[in-house]
């Protein structure tokens, strides 16, 4: 097999916010079990938004500089979370996903929608809109889509219902994991 280069582009769930070991227990560090051939890069930002007009937006990060610094061969494209508490509008969304996914032109980008988080009703209502919208630019731009919102369970959360638990994150990692095997011509 040969080697190859994944970056897992995310927020705070990417970055194994609230993990003990975040460089061994997040989902980046545990998709390296499953792809031993690949040198995979966490370049999560706790609270990065894709939305770029907030302060926090991803492509104001370290992380996005790094990611821009190197080649990939795999983009892992996992923001929108924290979108749900700075919202704009739909078209403001696609706009900069797709504005965002054009920054990793030379890479596959496989976009992954965001997880079912334990949130109030306005805010659920805000993951299902990014889950369609990731959706609808995956299809539109030939793009494979990982639904996590389709797979992910509460129950993976931690104390606070929005960032995975220890188990949590082998759960993402094994269906990620899953999904490259089918998307990525391993062999």
């Amino acid at each position: 097999m040969n080697p190859f280069s994944i970056a897992c582009v995310g927020d705070s769930i990417t970055e194994g916010w609230g993990l003990a070991s975040p460089d061994t227990e997040s989902y980046p560090a545990l998709l390296r079990a499953y792809f031993p051939e690949a040198t995979i890069y966490n370049l999560g930002s706790s609270g990065a938004t894709l939305q770029s007009q907030f302060d926090m937006a991803y492509t104001r990060t370290n992380a996005f500089l790094r990611s821009l610094a190197s080649s990939f061969d795999v983009v892992l494209l996992f923001l929108g979370a924290n979108d749900v508490w700075y919202w704009t509008s739909k078209k403001t969304f696609k706009v900069e996903l797709l504005d965002l996914i054009g920054e990793y032109a030379s890479s596959l980008v496989i976009l992954i929608t965001p997880i079912k988080m334990n949130v109030g009703v306005y805010e659920d209502h805000k993951l299902k809109e990014i889950r369609e919208i990731v959706l609808e630019a995956g299809k539109e731009e030939g793009l494979p889509v990982i639904d996590l919102y389709s797979l992910s369970k509460t129950s993976w959360l931690s104390f606070d219902g929005v960032h995975p638990s220890q188990e949590g994150q082998k759960e993402i990692a094994f269906l990620i994991a899953q999904a490259l095997k089918k998307i990525l011509p391993l062999g």
